[in-house]
């Protein structure tokens, strides 16, 4: 069932919602960005760090900001890169700004995530409707980052990117909807969120205020045990609308441009027009 207000702002989750990746493809990252680790630190004289110097160096790490709500998205890459050098009392190769922009986007290029094919018609859609989409993501990358990824693959239209690692809190704290609020320059309540994890996209946007839509159109790509806590799906409350297809967010009447009024429930009359 569609909602029944009208949005003038849309945010979408990014992964397995506006791209998913392969099996097995997280390890083909996680070595990338250990690569380009021993390529950007420096020990004294010029020597190099061991792999197994920096494996502790980024458990120390990980020690100091354990898991938890502030967390769980990951951590910032500047910071990780600059707290693993001080723990290893290295030094870098590059500058500190070079060196967070190579850590974030490690990874990508070799092993690039496959866009949903639905999104680019999505994207053009709302652009020409004059409603503004957002990415909301829990993610150790930078939204610098992603834009030049997504960018590259030819995707227009996108807003903001709000990640987590730079925002310093995750879905499904609404903080982060907040924030998203506050870079689309529209109240929470203007936004619909669509996102495929119950818990994270749904129950964070329906607690920041905003609406919320579960998309169960990749939940086929997850890769085996990825999820294991919504495998099988968890049940849906009738009142949150369910999409099977991005294209079912291009309900007629469902959306409403800032530029024109905000009218918040279907039917309401429109705002007169500028004389």
């Amino acid at each position: 069932m569609a909602p029944d207000r009208r949005f003038s702002a849309l945010s979408l989750d990014l992964w397995f919602t506006s791209i998913f990746y392969a099996p097995g493809q997280e390890a083909g990252w996680e070595a990338e960005r250990r690569r380009v680790l021993a390529d950007l630190l420096v020990g004294p004289g010029g020597t190099s760090i061991p792999p197994v110097r920096i494996e502790a160096g980024l458990r120390a790490v990980a020690e100091r900001h354990p898991p938890g709500p502030d967390r769980i998205g990951g951590i910032d890459p500047g910071a990780l890169v600059r707290e693993l050098a001080e723990w290893l009392g290295a030094g870098l190769t590059v500058s500190a700004a070079e060196a967070a922009r190579r850590y974030s986007g490690a990874g990508l290029a070799e092993h690039p995530p496959v866009i949903n094919p639905e999104l680019p018609a999505i994207l053009r859609a709302f652009r020409e409707r004059g409603v503004p989409v957002a990415l909301i993501t829990n993610t150790a990358r930078r939204g610098s980052t992603w834009e030049e990824f997504l960018r590259g693959q030819g995707l227009e239209g996108l807003g903001p990117i709000v990640t987590s690692c730079e925002i310093g809190c995750a879905k499904p704290d609404p903080r982060i909807f907040h924030a998203a609020a506050r870079r689309l320059g529209v109240d929470g309540s203007a936004i619909l969120h669509v996102g495929d994890r119950w818990e994270l996209d749904v129950v964070g946007a329906l607690a920041a205020g905003c609406g919320a839509a579960l998309y169960r159109g990749l939940w086929d790509r997850y890769p085996p045990g990825l999820h294991p806590d919504t495998v099988p799906p968890p049940p849906t409350r009738e009142e949150v609308w369910a999409l099977d297809r991005l294209d079912q967010l291009l309900t007629a009447d469902l959306w409403w441009p800032v530029a024109t009024g905000e009218p918040r429930h279907r039917g309401a009359a429109a705002a007169p027009a500028a004389k």
